[in-house]
């Protein structure tokens, strides 16, 4: 009988597993073979320095103090993420890019944010943050389609860090923050630059995100005011012509591995960028089909809902706003997807908001000097170039074609996401019921062949449970299961386990 019940168990948990894999059949497949970018074109691209100068000016020291959230009466267009955002402005303009309309903030004689009249800043964009009476900004720049807009592409990347904040250890952090997030705004500008003078059948929105971070109490959390605010504003801003297409995040460049994360299946448009980096000979790597959740990160998050019900790589960044609105998403990151942090390395701790996050430790990761140097320019190249061939040139019609049924895709992963859980749920509860049905079972035929047994017969026939008490001294039934019984590895008895499971374990 218990080989009958351990079958239907078995039986049960095959039919979980066939749940799952008929859900990843409605998984993306289609393939692309874009055009590569032209030798000469890509050479220039690779080539170029551009990328890696903004790394360094970012961490200069007229830019590198960029704390997102500051009390709104001290918000500062002359010094700190308000002297930064000016600069990003003047840097947009200077590629010929404007600013998005309707988009500003008011400063006093003085420079700080005034509501009672002053000069308009255009371009920058004030919101409350995650801290009750503390501010942050956001830069936008656009690029209208060259004839006729068919929607918007959303560039960001969050440009704030912990530059003069204290953590827990009483420490002011001094690093500009090279790995979170100089070296993906550098790359941004740098895609920026490129596509300055390109036709494109999209607008090309680019922001620069405040506030991806807290600090309270010496504490650190993790927010992305930035996205959220940015979120809130464009359907305003762009009213009736408001039309997201694609956000295309970029977040953590100059680490292990480079990749490109869209959704937990597989999305036509992930695919189409991934197709692209391969034709142009990119360094690209697949994320894993293991989606590692972080449990350690929950007390440091102000977490958004996840799309997916667990939070990873993927999704712990200014990226999850725009995932739950059901708009497109494309996250350029490169890490130890296992870990999240900058390398595989175990001896390695994660650099990212520490006084270690500075553009010569990033340097060392890849073998330190003018090998450092390279081998980070080329990663900041590759998203730059992967990006613009895929949006424009002779490849823009096989992106439309890659994110026509986005939306429809990421509804779709939606329901089937929801359609697992329902299944699963439901298999797991037969599996129960099953299993209580069975024990059910088994004990009453026990019952029944203890009962229709002869009475024992001897000096111990008044003991119903002698035939049961093998060896046995105490004459308890229950002796082989006395949590008390010395020798006993119950897990239940003292100086057992924690007598209780932690879901985290493994974590």
């Amino acid at each position: 009988m218990k080989k009958r019940v351990f079958a239907i168990a078995s039986i049960l948990t095959v039919a979980v597993v066939l749940t799952a894999s008929l859900s990843a059949c409605g998984a993306v497949t289609e393939s692309f073979s874009p055009a590569a970018a032209s030798g000469e074109y890509r050479e220039q691209v690779m080539s170029s320095t551009a990328a890696y100068d903004y790394l360094e000016w970012l961490g200069s020291e007229d830019m590198r103090s960029r704390y997102g959230s500051v009390d709104s009466d001290e918000l500062n267009i002359n010094y700190g993420i308000g002297k930064a955002a000016v600069s990003l402005a003047a840097e947009m303009e200077k590629m010929g890019y404007q600013p998005v309309e309707g988009v500003s903030i008011t400063v006093n004689q003085e420079g700080y944010l005034s509501t009672h009249g002053g000069s308009e800043i255009t371009g920058i964009m004030s919101y409350s943050t995650s801290l009750q009476g503390q501010s942050g900004v956001n830069v936008l720049y656009e690029k209208p389609a060259t004839n006729g807009s068919r929607g918007q592409i959303y560039i960001i990347s969050h440009f704030d860090n912990l530059f003069g904040t204290t953590t827990s250890g009483a420490t002011v952090i001094t690093a500009e923050g090279a790995y979170e997030n100089s070296a993906a705004v550098a790359t941004m500008l740098y895609t920026a630059q490129l596509l300055s003078g390109v036709e494109t059948e999209y607008d090309i929105t680019f922001a620069f995100l405040g506030s991806s971070v807290i600090s309270a109490n010496n504490n650190i959390y993790y927010c992305w005011d930035g996205a959220d605010a940015l979120l809130q504003t464009l359907p305003s801003v762009y009213g009736k012509d408001y039309n997201p297409v694609l956000v295309i995040n970029l977040w953590r460049l100059g680490g292990e591995n480079l990749y490109m994360y869209s959704a937990d299946t597989a999305t036509s448009y992930n695919n189409y960028f991934y197709a692209v980096a391969e034709a142009d000979g990119l360094d690209f790597s697949a994320v894993p089909d293991y989606k590692h959740a972080f449990s350690d990160a929950f007390g440091t998050y102000v977490l958004a809902p996840s799309p997916s019900g667990v939070y990873h790589p993927g999704l712990l960044n200014d990226s999850i706003y725009f995932m739950n609105e059901g708009i497109p998403t494309l996250t350029y990151m490169s890490l130890d997807w296992e870990s999240g942090n900058e390398n595989s390395n175990p001896e390695s701790l994660n650099v990212a908001y520490t006084g270690s996050d500075t553009l010569d430790n990033m340097k060392l990761a890849f073998g330190g000097g003018d090998t450092g140097t390279q081998a980070i320019t080329r990663q900041l190249n590759s998203v730059a170039l992967n990006i613009v061939n895929s949006i424009t040139g002779e490849n823009a019609a096989m992106f439309d074609s890659a994110v026509s049924t986005a939306r429809e895709e990421l509804s779709s992963n939606t329901d089937s996401l929801y359609g697992l859980s329902v299944a699963t749920t439901v298999i797991t509860w037969a599996i129960v019921i099953g299993l209580l049905v069975a024990a059910i079972v088994l004990r009453g035929k026990n019952v029944t062949k203890m009962v229709s047994r002869k009475p024992p017969q001897g000096p111990n026939a008044s003991n119903p449970f002698t035939e049961f008490n093998r060896g046995g001294s105490s004459g308890s039934p229950f002796e082989e299961f006395d949590d008390n019984k010395k020798g006993g590895n119950n897990k239940n008895s003292s100086g057992g386990g924690s007598g209780g499971d932690d879901i985290f374990e493994g974590f």
